[in-house]
């Protein structure tokens, strides 16, 4: 006698072992497959019929695997390009913008030319250091997995943060600083390493989709 909770295990299951594994799209396709049974039942399918036709509604595991492929691979696309054009806006209007501050305070905190000139060579470095990394994606190791990349990532931002604690816990309070040398150490403190750290992050993201387009072509 057929059993339609059994027969929705079972092709929960299927499923499964197709690589549908993330809670929430599962769950929302069980609603849809209960969903489509109730309205052939009312229609006056059986049960058996009833879920057989919802579940070629539906379409094979293999075939709904692919379509949530496909939309994950869109969604993931979408992502970057906003993180891409985040990027380049954030490498070229953050060095400006502090540059601006730089040379409006100049005078202020009594900066010499050189100190000046310095601060603002600190915040070019850091746009030269980000946007190399890159331009220069061919040589950076490709990291297919989405997840490894994030992870790379992470790491680098919490040894960055590790070393800016560093700098302004063990170094800083070492050392007698005036204002305006404050400000040229800080700058080439905070920025230079945050320049290599975003140019990693940004050459290892560009190589790994440098190299799925190139494969996909």
């Amino acid at each position: 006698m057929f059993n339609l909770e059994q027969a929705i295990a079972e092709w929960r299951q299927q499923m499964l072992a197709t690589g549908i594994q993330t809670p929430v799209p599962l769950e929302e396709l069980e609603i849809h497959l209960r969903e489509e049974i109730e309205r052939q039942t009312k229609a006056g399918l059986t049960p058996q019929d009833a879920f057989i036709s919802a579940v070629q509604k539906l379409g094979t595991a293999q075939a709904v695997r692919a379509e949530f492929e496909k939309a994950d691979e869109t969604h993931d696309a979408r992502k970057w390009k906003l993180t891409n054009a985040f990027l380049m806006i954030f490498t070229i209007v953050l060095p400006l913008f502090m540059s601006v501050i730089v040379i409006k305070r100049a005078s202020v905190i009594d900066m010499t030319a050189a100190q000046e000139l310095s601060s603002l060579a600190a915040m070019a470095v850091f746009s030269l250091l980000a946007w190399a990394g890159r331009l220069s994606h061919g040589i950076f190791p490709i990291f297919a997995n989405r997840r490894m990349r994030d992870a790379i990532g992470i790491l680098g931002g919490l040894l960055l943060a590790l070393w800016w604690i560093v700098f302004m816990r063990l170094i800083v309070p070492h050392h007698d600083f005036i204002m305006s040398q404050f400000l040229v150490v800080f700058l080439w403190a905070f920025f230079t390493p945050a320049g290599v750290w975003v140019g990693w992050y940004w050459g290892i993201e560009v190589a790994a989709r440098k190299k799925v387009t190139l494969s996909g072509s």
